[in-house]
C-alpha cells in the first residue's frame, strides 16, 4: 500500500477555466513534488472547468453546487488525505519553486507544530506587495490577520477544532485561526514568501461588508472595545518598527 500524502494541495473553484492551468503549472513547477496530491473542489461550473478537469485527472475531485467557498473548502478538507493540508486556489500560484520542499523541512524540523505559515505575495492592479506574518502569535492574532495563502495546517487540527464556519461569508478562515489558537495550536513562522495571492478576491470586493463581518466574528471572542485598543498597539508598534528602519 502506498504511504499517504505528505500534503493535499486544495483548490476550490467555480467557472475558473481560465485560471486553473495556471494554478496547475504552478503546482507542477515545484521542486520536487513528490509527496504532494492535488484535490479540487469545482462548485457545478458552467464553463469548460469539468472538462479540463476529467483531462487533467487531479488526485481527487468533484464537481456539484456548494453553499458558497467555505462549504467548498469544508468539502475539500474532508476529501484530503494529506498530513498536511494547504489551499492554493483558481488565480493563485506559489511564490517560486522551492516553496514546498522549504516547507517540507520546517515540518520535519518543527514536529510539534500544528501551523507552519509564511508570507504572501498581494498582486494587484497596483502591481505587487508583500506582506509580512513574522509578527503573528497566538495572543496578537485576535488583532491582526492571518492570509491563509501563507498556511500549511496539519489535517489533524481540522479533526481537533472542526470545519470552516460556513455561515460566514467572507472571514471564516479568520474564526478558524482564532479557534485553532485559542485551542492550542503551535505557530511556526518561516521567512520566506509562499504564495502569490489575487489581491482582488470576494474579501477585497465586499470591502465594508466583509469587514463587519470580521467585527462580528471578533466579538466571538472579546468586547470591541478591547480589540480596538489592541489593533491600535499593534499598528503603534509597526510604526515604531518603520521608523526605526525595521521589516514590518
Amino acid at each position: 500500500m502506498a504511504a499517504p500524502p505528505w500534503l493535499s494541495v486544495l483548490t476550490v473553484c467555480r467557472n475558473a477555466a481560465a485560471l486553473l492551468p495556471g494554478t496547475l503549472a504552478s503546482l507542477r513547477a515545484q521542486q520536487p513534488t513528490t509527496g504532494a496530491e492535488w484535490v479540487v473542489v469545482d462548485g457545478a461550473s458552467t464553463d469548460a472547468s469539468v472538462d479540463w478537469l476529467r483531462a487533467q485527472q487531479p488526485d481527487r475531485w468533484c464537481s456539484e453546487p456548494d453553499a458558497g467557498i467555505y462549504d467548498a473548502m469544508n468539502k475539500a478538507v474532508a476529501l484530503a488525505g494529506g498530513d498536511w493540508l494547504f489551499f492554493l486556489n483558481a488565480g493563485d500560484a506559489f511564490a517560486d519553486p522551492q516553496v514546498l520542499a522549504d516547507v517540507a523541512r520546517a515540518v520535519a524540523a518543527q514536529p510539534q507544530a500544528d501551523i507552519v505559515f509564511g508570507d504572501v505575495l498581494y498582486v494587484g492592479a497596483g502591481g505587487v506587495r508583500r506582506k509580512r506574518f513574522h509578527w503573528v502569535t497566538r495572543r496578537r492574532l485576535l488583532f491582526g490577520d492571518l492570509c491563509h495563502q501563507a498556511v500549511f495546517v496539519r489535517r489533524s487540527l481540522f479533526q481537533r477544532i472542526g470545519p470552516f464556519d460556513a455561515s460566514l461569508r467572507w472571514n471564516a478562515d479568520f474564526d478558524w485561526f482564532i479557534r485553532a489558537v485559542r485551542a492550542g495550536a503551535r505557530l511556526h513562522y518561516l521567512h520566506r514568501d509562499i504564495a502569490r495571492f489575487d489581491d482582488a478576491g470576494a474579501h477585497v470586493q465586499a470591502g465594508a461588508r466583509s469587514e463587519a463581518e470580521r467585527d462580528t466574528v471578533r466579538a466571538r471572542y472579546l468586547p470591541l472595545p478591547v480589540w480596538r485598543l489592541g489593533n491600535w498597539a499593534l499598528r503603534a508598534e509597526f510604526k515604531l518598527r518603520r521608523l526605526a528602519g525595521q521589516t514590518v
